[in-house]
């Protein structure tokens, strides 16, 4: 990591500022953060300086003589040793890129993936350009599913729910900073579908739930182990599909004639979701869609 002070020589016991520019700080932290393993350390380094200095990546690229001012110097040191430490880079800036938009991240909340925006995808596709009346988002995290859904149509009215309320106020205040308030979205805290009367329907229901087996547990990455909720990643009974099981249930009852349900879940776990889903007998329609990467992510079940 780069110096921040240096004694002088001929003051022993005397601190004195060392010049400290955009090019040494990215040489030296991306060494630093290569020693630790880190993924992309230069993008890494640069990130964090373009959010401390507020100066854009390209200005610092542009600009490698720009000195650091001594002001900044033990955040950025904070922060490279926090990222060398594993902690995600989203919890660091406070946020992270969906569908374009810029989330607030906090780890009372998943970081939005891109995988998820699998769900924006196939809910466009299947409602068009009008879109629904009433749209639910269970689970809703940071909100960045429900809320690029109320940007999208912004005549529906968005329910975001999570049973966690930290969750839910990191929600809010994406859909405040994001849409504004004038923004058709409501807020309710509750476990799944426990916030709504029987028979409260809407045409699309959106989850991303807590599907992770406890015997998956060492195939997540380490900083998700670490610093993501644990609430938000493992299923109660620990066997990941508890809490899907749950949704798929209770859906039927709250989704309109023609009405559709979109599920993310996890590697290997679809074709036991869409069993169990035409199991019930309550859909007609059952499909699975794959992500970029080829993997089985989302089913979706209409009725």
């Amino acid at each position: 990591m780069p110096k921040v002070r240096e004694v002088d020589g001929k003051n022993k016991g005397q601190l004195r500022s060392s010049t400290l520019t955009v090019g040494d700080f990215l040489k030296e932290n991306t060494a630093f953060l290569d020693s630790h393993g880190i993924e992309s350390p230069f993008l890494h380094s640069l990130i964090l300086l373009s959010k401390v200095l507020g100066k854009s990546r390209e200005f610092l690229i542009a600009h490698p003589e720009h000195e650091i001012g001594d002001k900044y110097r033990s955040i950025l040191a904070d922060l490279i040793r926090r990222v060398a430490q594993g902690e995600p880079m989203a919890y660091l800036t406070g946020e992270k890129e969906f569908w374009s938009m810029h989330f607030l991240c906090s780890p009372a909340a998943l970081i939005p993936r891109p995988e998820t925006e699998l769900l924006v995808e196939k809910a466009m596709e299947w409602w068009g350009r009008q879109g629904p009346k009433v749209i639910l988002d269970l689970g809703t995290g940071t909100g960045a599913v429900g809320i690029t859904l109320a940007d999208i149509w912004k005549e529906s009215v968005v329910f975001l729910t999570d049973i966690d309320m930290g969750a839910l106020l990191l929600a809010r205040k994406n859909t405040e900073r994001l849409l504004g308030p004038s923004a058709r979205v409501l807020f309710l805290c509750g476990d799944w579908f426990q916030p709504f009367r029987r028979g409260f329907r809407a045409g699309l229901i959106t989850v991303n739930p807590p599907y992770v087996s406890r015997s998956d547990e060492d195939l997540l990455h380490e900083s998700v182990r670490r610093f993501e909720p644990k609430t938000a990643l493992y299923s109660r009974d620990g066997t990941g599909l508890s809490e899907i099981r749950c949704v798929f249930s209770e859906a039927a009852n709250h989704l309109v004639a023609g009405g559709l349900l979109l599920c993310e879940v996890g590697a290997g776990q679809a074709q036991a979701v869409a069993s169990f889903a035409e199991g019930l007998g309550f859909y007609g329609h059952i499909k699975v869609f794959q992500d970029l990467s080829g993997t089985h992510r989302v089913v979706a079940a209409s009725l």
